[in-house]
């Protein structure tokens, strides 16, 4: 392309609005009555070109991000078109109020391939995993790629425009515009060129752990900052994952071992015990004490037990099955909790809805332990409600079980630890049934949450992916 204009180089700076109608002008070079405020730029492109530029120009308007063309541009009417290199940025985003910075320039020999390479630029922007965004110097969103639309719920209208703290909890929503005056005055980086952890905030509220790596450039003078955006909370719910797992691992072999040299220990012990008994036929007392001494030597047996059970690997084998059957097997397998008691389930599931993949043995395990509880929870009369919706988790396809009791119910912070190893509520009981439910639907890819319900009672919303897999899409 001859990129030497017939009046030799010429530099041109103004504003537009979003009819591509110029509202104010600083030529930096050169002078042309053809770019007055007040002309249509997209007027004064050679026909060749209009369609492209219009394109470009709607893009502009309707999306924010920047645009960069070589076009012919008529600068009078006795002057033949004249090849400029054109780029536009968001001043100011808006569907009418929109406020567009326009530098044409020609003389000048590009430093590349011109739309080329401008293409490749754009495609990497585009494609990129990570949020990619620019701020000025007053916090105000310039640019977003289409990540950022991905992972903060947020369209481009929504962002550009706006200032960058809408992505941001507080007290970091509150702060972060000292943070950038303060930089601006000072030029002293607490976080510019370095990176860190924080917490980003999506459009429903939810929060999120992210790093984040800023830099800064200048354009005309003025200051501009870009901040990429990493989300981390995958990789942190694998190093999670790996850190109970080293957890657990320790436990179960202390436990297996302990277990081990005290069987012997606790053999003898019921041997003598049982011993005893027979000596104490005729003493009732003493006959009941020993009674209570084989028991706590039986509780201690199934605690060890419980806990090698607990912190031993969850291995999983997935077939199709439905859960309504499940939890219906479960609550015959409970009648003698239920007896002498009256409680009923209320089961509304909808067959079309209960279909799922599960490690039928492992659901059974947390179908069993949430439905004795419930009957705890409801003393000698009561009502349970189980009903199964489709829901997401994540993105993928997953049944929400909803098991609800009307019994004693639970406070909030009881709600909040009840899936912690070793805390109960009960008289009786280790403290492990709601753990390993927890662990077992976890590893199934879903989530578990237990909360109070408002006219009494406790609700129970398990979520189990429909068809679990791994990060790299192999089964488990």
């Amino acid at each position: 392309m001859n990129t030497t204009g017939i009046d030799g180089p010429r530099l041109f700076a103004f504003v537009c609005d979003p009819d591509s109608r110029i509202v104010s002008s600083a030529t930096m070079k050169g002078s042309c009555l053809a770019l007055a405020e007040g002309c249509r730029l997209l007027e004064l492109v050679a026909a060749t070109d209009h369609v492209d530029l219009t394109t470009l120009w709607q893009e502009l308007v309707d999306s924010g991000f920047s645009i960069h063309a070589q076009v012919d541009v008529t600068l009078a009417a006795d002057r033949l078109p004249l090849p400029m290199l054109l780029h536009a940025m968001t001043l100011h985003f808006g569907p009418d109020e929109g406020k567009f910075l326009v530098t044409l320039c020609s003389g000048f020999r590009p430093v590349s391939s011109g739309p080329d390479e401008v293409a490749r630029s754009r495609a990497v922007l585009n494609t990129a995993v990570d949020t990619i965004i620019t701020i000025d110097v007053q916090c105000r969103i310039c640019s977003i790629n289409p990540a950022t639309e991905r992972m903060f719920g947020y369209s481009t209208k929504e962002l550009v425009g706006s200032n960058i703290n809408l992505l941001m909890p507080e007290p970091y929503h509150s702060q972060h515009d000292g943070y950038v005056a303060a930089y601006v005055q000072t030029h002293k980086p607490s976080i510019i060129g370095i990176g860190r952890h924080v917490t980003g905030r999506r459009k429903d509220g939810s929060e999120f752990p992210v790093y984040l790596a800023v830099s800064e450039f200048t354009v005309r003078g003025q200051l501009y900052f870009t901040g990429i955006i990493r989300d981390l909370t995958e990789l942190e719910r694998v190093q999670a994952q790996l850190l109970q797992s080293e957890r657990l691992a320790a436990i179960g072999q202390m436990v297996t071992g302990l277990a081990h040299e005290s069987r012997n220990a606790l053999q003898r012990a019921q041997a003598c015990l049982d011993m005893l008994s027979l000596d104490l036929n005729d003493q009732k007392e003493q006959l009941d004490l020993a009674r209570r001494a084989a028991t706590a030597l039986q509780d201690l047996h199934r605690l060890y037990e419980e806990v090698r059970s607990y912190a031993a690997p969850i291995h999983l084998e997935f077939r199709e099955c439905d859960l309504a059957t499940i939890w219906r097997k479960e609550w015959e397998n409970l009648s003698a909790a239920r007896k002498g008691k009256s409680i009923e389930l209320v089961d509304t599931a909808d067959a079309k809805q209960t279909t799922c993949e599960v490690d039928v043995h492992r659901i059974e395990q947390v179908m069993r332990n949430v439905l004795e509880n419930a009957i705890y929870a409801c003393g000698t009369e009561g009502r349970i409600t189980v009903c199964c919706q489709n829901a997401k988790c994540g993105t993928e396809p997953a049944a929400m079980i909803t098991i609800n009791d009307n019994g004693i119910g639970m406070t909030a912070e009881v709600a909040e630890k009840i899936c912690e190893p070793f805390f109960t509520t009960k008289q009786k009981g280790t403290g492990l049934g709601m753990a390993i439910v927890h662990r077992i639907v976890t590893s199934h890819g879903g989530s578990i949450k237990a909360s109070p319900l408002k006219q009494g009672g406790s609700q129970i919303l398990l979520l189990i992916p429909r068809r679990p897999t791994l990060r790299n899409g192999v089964r488990y």
